[in-house]
C-alpha cells in the first residue's frame, strides 16, 4: 500500500487517485445541491411562514411527540437549553405552540402546536435534515441502519484532524 502526505497527516492510500478524485467529486457535487436546495429551502420558509429551519423542525417535533420535554429538544436540535427556550418563546409569541400547566404535575409545561403551526406543517414539505429524520420514520431496520452508520462514517471523516494508519 502506498503513503501519500495530506494536510491532516499520511494515509493510506485505499485506491487509485483517478477513482477516489471521481468519488470526492460525486461526493461534493451531492453534499453542495443539498446544502443549496436545503438553503434556498429555508429562505422560502421564512419568508412565507416567518420561521427558521430549527423553528420548523422543533414544531416538526412537538407533533411527533406529545409529551416532548425540552431536554429532548436540545438533544434533537442540537441546541443549547437556553436557545430552546428563546426559540420556544418566540414561537408562542407568534402564535406557533401554547405551553399549558400539565394537569398531572404541576411543574411541567406541555407544548401544543395551534392550528396555525399545523397550518405550515400540513402545508410546507422539509428538506434536508428534518426530511431525512422523517424518512427514517418509515425506512425498515436495514435501511436505517445503513442511513446511521453512513452519518456516522461521514461525521467521523469530517471531524478527526489526523487520519492515521
Amino acid at each position: 500500500m502506498f503513503w501519500r502526505w495530506c494536510p491532516v497527516g499520511r494515509y493510506p492510500l485505499a485506491m487509485e487517485t483517478k477513482a477516489a478524485l471521481a468519488y470526492v467529486r460525486e461526493f461534493l457535487r451531492i453534499y453542495w445541491a443539498n446544502e443549496h436546495a436545503h438553503e434556498a429551502w429555508s429562505r422560502e420558509l421564512e419568508a412565507q411562514h416567518g420561521l427558521t429551519a430549527k423553528q420548523y423542525a422543533l414544531l416538526r417535533a412537538v407533533e411527533r411527540s406529545h409529551d416532548i420535554t425540552t431536554t429532548s429538544l436540545t438533544e434533537l436540535l442540537g441546541k443549547a437549553q437556553p436557545a430552546i427556550t428563546q426559540m420556544l418563546n418566540r414561537l408562542e409569541k407568534n402564535g406557533y405552540i401554547t405551553r399549558e400547566v400539565n394537569p398531572a404535575d404541576k411543574r411541567k409545561r406541555e407544548l401544543k402546536l395551534t392550528r396555525k403551526a399545523q397550518k405550515v406543517l400540513d402545508s410546507v414539505e422539509p428538506v434536508g435534515p428534518t426530511r431525512v429524520a422523517l424518512a427514517l420514520e418509515h425506512a425498515n431496520d436495514r435501511e436505517a441502519g445503513q442511513v446511521i452508520k453512513a452519518m456516522e462514517t461521514i461525521h467521523d471523516w469530517m471531524t478527526k484532524r489526523r487520519m492515521t494508519p
